[in-house]
């Protein structure tokens, strides 16, 4: 498996980004006709609609005055030939947002498949819905925690490492 943090590079309002990734993420054939969207899920909103979430993600997001994007994308994605199941991706969303100290966090995410490797799109709002402050998770060295998180999923899922994996875990 690999693990991406993806660089926000765009102009946009911070509405129109943060609701332009939740639609890719649970609609990605509206962008691109072969992409397909295997499964799909959110944490800790109200609502249960796709457009209701979306709403209360952009508005949470919206009240931060000190980040420019409050809203960080990352993708997990599995070597050709694994599939994960849908019990395993909500370990792996429950897993990461645990390891990143964002457990309360808002989050929307999609297993894809449009190419020989499924992968797994996270969104989450790192604005605290109860401090009403924008969290650094693990003071800026996510992309670090984020690969001690994927060896624990490929660990505990039997996924296959990369070959030259940051992390792994030994018994």
């Amino acid at each position: 498996m690999i693990v991406k943090k993806i660089k926000n590079e765009n102009d946009k309002p911070k509405a129109w980004q943060i609701g332009d990734l939740i639609d890719y993420i649970r609609y990605p054939h509206n962008k691109n006709p072969q992409e397909k969207v295997a499964y799909a899920g959110g944490r800790n909103f109200i609502s249960n609609t796709h457009h209701g979430q979306k709403l209360e993600m952009v508005f949470l997001a919206k009240e931060s005055a000190h980040s420019k994007m409050p809203v960080t994308h990352w993708i997990f994605s599995w070597q050709e030939g694994e599939q994960p199941t849908r019990e395993q991706v909500e370990e792996l969303v429950d897993v990461f947002l645990e390891k990143m100290e964002l457990a309360g966090h808002q989050a929307v995410y999609g297993l894809h498949h449009d190419t020989d490797n499924y992968h797994l799109h996270i969104a989450v709002n790192r604005m605290s819905p109860e401090t009403g402050k924008v969290v650094q998770p693990h003071k800026g060295f996510d992309k670090r925690e984020a690969h001690k998180i994927l060896a624990l999923i490929e660990h505990k899922q039997g996924w296959k490492s990369e070959e030259n994996a940051l992390y792994a875990v030994l018994e």
